[in-house]
């Protein structure tokens, strides 16, 4: 049988994360950074999962840790978000995702412009794409089993997005149509590393002035959408 590297997949939540350990045919487990790695077998596909906790240097180092300790083909950023114009149970798959709160513009550089190191050079962008196989992938399955999915831009920011102005900027500005806080982030580690990333999330909360109301609501429901899908998912990735 081939040998495949393993998907890595990152949740910033133990709710996020909870239903894919209980199912996996776990086979180790190890602390890195005060950081656990579940590695195993998921929906037949070998897989190292882990809870990074909330906010972009978490997910980041979470990342990254994974990917020099497992060498992922593929690292899916699973989870719940707040919704910018779709609906509540609704999931968005990132086409691509921004750090909304990454603000050089006394600089003169664009808002959202994040510069990495390339060698002993630089590398600007705003924007980072998902990998365009699994984010299609990932889109059929959440419209063949639940009818509200959509691709677009996720939103990523060290902030829980509770109010309505906000939201409309969010749409307006970078086009998004989800925010949370670890998508961009987790990207860009991926991207550092030329590994291929995945952002899912399900949409917990209309990330207005209700927010705080409705996320204990609908946390569990969502990440559990988020579960079943990539049940179907993961054979095919």
């Amino acid at each position: 049988m081939e040998n495949k590297k393993p998907i890595g997949i990152i949740g910033a939540m133990a709710v996020e994360v909870k239903e894919l350990i209980a199912h996996m045919e776990e086979s180790g487990r190890e602390e890195i950074a005060g950081l656990v790695f579940h590695r195993g077998i998921l929906d037949g596909v070998d897989c190292v999962v882990a809870q990074c906790s909330p906010g972009k240097v978490n997910s980041a180092v979470c990342a990254q840790i994974m990917i020099s300790t497992y060498h992922p083909r593929l690292v899916i950023n699973i989870g719940v978000a707040g919704g910018v114009g779709v609906g509540i149970g609704d999931l968005v798959i990132a086409s691509a995702l921004v750090q909304h709160d990454f603000d050089s513009t006394p600089l003169g550089d664009p808002l959202g412009n994040i510069t990495i190191c390339r060698g002993e050079g630089e590398e600007s962008f705003i924007m980072l794409e998902s990998d365009k196989q699994a984010a299609a992938v990932l889109l059929e399955e959440a419209g063949s089993i639940y009818g509200g999915a959509h691709m677009g831009v996720i939103a990523t920011g060290d902030t829980f997005v509770a109010d309505r102005e906000k939201n409309r900027w969010l749409g307006a500005t970078f086009g998004a149509k989800a925010v949370e806080m670890e998508g961009a982030s987790t990207a860009q580690a991926c991207y550092m590393n030329g590994v291929p990333f995945a952002v899912l999330r399900a949409i917990s909360d209309n990330a207005n002035d209700d927010s705080p109301v409705d996320f204990p609501t609908f946390a569990r429901e969502s990440a559990d959408k988020s579960a079943r899908l990539l049940a179907r998912a993961l054979p095919r990735l």
